[in-house]
């Protein structure tokens, strides 16, 4: 238990908020789970479930169609594409005080803010809603590293939740930041202050982008890009693309044998974009891929492999391809490139 009791909102009951909202359950925090439609009157019939390894957590948060008041925290549990709807639905809950988490993957729409400005990101915040309702200085950057997916309405787990919080600019109130840290860790998520959270967000980005859309187009679980050579191949490149843009921002990301080594420990687990492609959800292109693309554009440098791997993305109606499809596919991303032999 906190010797703080904190109104915690979490927005949002897909995986990640209905661990949040579990995990943050055992916590001694005042917890607000906001979710939609059938999902709400789920999740306020039989409460969440979180089934970490066997340790299963059966929570009753408070649960609501909208925020009504200012909370201490409000996480963002959406994806990228829904952050804008989800602060303007929920803005009767942010008050200048409010700590806000966006727990999304993919480049932030924070990444360049100054204390007096939210910076400009393409695709990110095409309206300046988030700039025009948020301020620098009450955003926490975010980087969980935490594989989830649904079973039902179980949440499923495999493996510790790590949080990276960091303030994204100066002149935040760092006692307050401990109060939440308390929390979090109070409710079995392992919380470290980043001095530097723009370098954790490339590192996660990094093994995003070179995963998700890949996963999308092809079904494979996360171990099999890793192991198998062609998709292999277009994974470590495109981390080139990516780690050479990135270099001349002056960030250090890892090298190509430790992204390799991630995706075999992390098991025949669905990356989150195979899971809305299964699911036919909308895929976060957005964040994960057109905006890194975008800003190396800009940057006069590009990503060649990206782009053909978004427009080959965004060529099909349906995702994953079949068997029979896949192969020329791949074919168009890398062509004339032999894997028949291993």
């Amino acid at each position: 238990m906190t010797t703080t009791t904190l109104d915690i909102a979490v927005i949002g009951a897909g995986n990640i908020g209905t661990a949040m909202a579990a995990l943050l359950s055992r916590s001694g925090a005042h917890v607000h789970l906001v979710a939609r439609g059938a999902r709400l009157a789920e999740v306020r019939e039989h409460g969440v479930v979180l089934d970490d390894r066997g340790d299963v957590i059966h929570a009753r948060p408070m649960t609501e169609s909208a925020l009504t008041r200012p909370m201490d925290a409000v996480f963002l549990c959406v994806k990228s594409q829904s952050l804008a709807t989800a602060v303007r639905d929920n803005a009767s809950g942010i008050g200048p005080h409010t700590w806000v988490i966006p727990m999304v993957n993919g480049l932030p729409f924070w990444f360049f803010a100054t204390p007096e400005d939210m910076g400009d990101i393409p695709y990110l915040d095409p309206e300046g809603d988030l700039a025009a309702l948020l301020s620098p200085r009450q955003i926490l950057g975010a980087v969980l590293l935490m594989t989830v997916r649904m079973e039902g309405n179980r949440a499923l787990s495999s493996n510790t939740p790590t949080l990276s919080l960091g303030p994204v600019t100066d002149g935040v109130d760092r006692s307050r930041l401990a109060s939440l840290i308390e929390a979090l860790e109070a409710g079995g998520v392992r919380t470290d202050l980043s001095e530097d959270i723009r370098q954790k967000v490339l590192v996660k980005l990094l093994a995003n982008l070179t995963t998700n859309p890949l996963t999308a187009l092809s079904g494979a679980m996360l171990e099999e890009v890793g192991q198998t050579p062609l998709l292999r191949e277009i994974s470590t490149q495109l981390a080139t693309e990516f780690r050479n843009w990135t270099t001349t921002r002056g960030f250090d990301l890892p090298e190509n044998d430790w992204l390799v080594d991630l995706m075999i420990d992390a098991g025949p687990f669905p990356t989150s974009m195979l899971q809305d492609a299964l699911a036919g959800r909308a895929l976060e292109l957005d964040a994960i891929c057109r905006a890194p693309l975008a800003l190396s554009r800009r940057d006069g440098m590009g990503m060649p492999l990206l782009a053909r791997l978004i427009a080959e993305v965004e060529a099909h109606d349906t995702l994953p391809l079949s068997e029979t499809a896949l192969p020329e596919a791949l074919d168009r991303l890398l062509p004339n490139t032999d894997f028949s032999k291993g």
